[in-house]
């Protein structure tokens, strides 16, 4: 197949999406003709150099070409594979591309991004499928720049700080709505340090969930599939420090991992049968990694979140479970890309 990988974008995991991008062009197979399409930060359109030890270095655009008209540039390949993490990358805006574009891609679609990515609306779709989660309020940053509570009838309140405090209690986190890899992400333990960090939060998106902080257990389940879909194994996040943070998943040397988690088997097995639930409740396809949390005080198991196109760097959780599953790299972008194709 003639496949074309995507990397870059716009959204604060930038980088991020760049290390993916060169884990999956040395895992892809070798009989498939790849290109890379750069995305910068300003949203030019660059075809790279084939060179992967560049794509992740601060020179990844030498010897690049711009590209002047992406929809015959888009139409000239078999499958595209977007290697994009975060906003104008995992919440359906290039997806739409794609299909006016009229070219199957990799992952899932315009809908299921767009549902995944907002915390705020995801919660809706989960909660309407009997998944449990941590109790939660929306914030929104209106045009006028005043902060409110929206309430599932839309009524607004605009006494943000007191309803977080007496509703959701504290300590609380705060975090961007649309936001990934726990950027624009605040653990807030005392009130008079609410409204700084949703206006912090407010930075990064108009929309803000709030949840409240409990002593959890972070595991994580990958789901493969579009209509037949299987879950991995679950793994079990160690971090360094008080939550998985950027610094934490990328950074920090002393974060780690665990497959299969240190949790017992009827959890595991409840995790699985979630995760693949979670995914089909937004009309997931291809691929998704699964977030839940294990409250450490009361044994319940909560769903955080599902990321529609999770990490693919060489330390990436998602990887490492199907690998744990049997499905080795390689063999995995051969799936997804025929699941695109699909």
């Amino acid at each position: 197949m003639k496949v074309l990988l995507v990397c870059g974008g716009q959204s604060t995991e930038h980088l991020v999406s760049r290390m993916s991008c060169t884990n999956i062009a040395k895992s892809l197979d070798q009989s498939h003709v790849f290109s890379v399409l750069g995305i910068t930060k300003e949203g030019v359109w660059y075809e790279l150099s084939k060179d992967i030890t560049r794509f992740e270095a601060d020179n990844w655009l030498e010897g690049a070409q711009v590209i002047n008209n992406e929809f015959t540039f888009l139409k000239s390949f078999d499958v595209v594979f977007p290697v994009l993490h975060g906003r104008f990358g995992e919440d359906g805006t290039i997806q739409g591309l794609f299909e006016m574009a009229g070219v199957p891609y990799a992952g899932c679609h315009v809908l299921d991004s767009a549902a995944a990515m907002d915390k705020i609306y995801a919660k809706k779709l989960w909660q309407m499928a009997g998944i449990k989660q941590v109790k939660s309020l929306y914030v929104k940053k209106r045009f006028d720049g005043e902060f409110v509570v929206v309430r599932d009838n839309t009524d607004e309140d605009r006494d943000v700080a007191g309803i977080i405090a007496r509703e959701i209690g504290l300590p609380c986190f705060i975090k961007a709505s649309r936001s990934g890899s726990s950027v624009g992400c605040y653990k807030v333990n005392d009130e008079k340090d609410i409204m700084p960090m949703v206006k912090e939060a407010g930075q990064y998106d108009k929309k803000i969930v709030v949840e409240e902080a409990i002593e959890a257990i972070e595991l994580e389940c990958a789901v493969l599939g579009n209509d037949d879909v299987i879950a991995s194994r679950v793994g079990q996040i160690l971090p360094h420090g008080e939550f998985y943070t950027y610094e934490s998943k990328y950074q920090d040397e002393e974060s780690a991992t665990c497959i299969p988690a240190r949790v017992p088997q009827d959890v595991q097995d409840y995790i699985r049968e979630t995760a693949v639930k979670a995914f089909k409740a937004v009309d997931g396809h291809g691929l998704a990694r699964c977030d839940f949390f294990l409250d450490k005080v009361t044994g319940e198991v909560y769903l955080n979140e599902i990321n529609t196109l999770p990490g693919f760097t060489n330390i990436s959780m998602y990887p490492q479970l199907m690998a744990d599953a049997g499905i080795n790299t390689t063999e995995l972008i051969n799936r997804l890309l025929t699941l695109g194709q699909e």
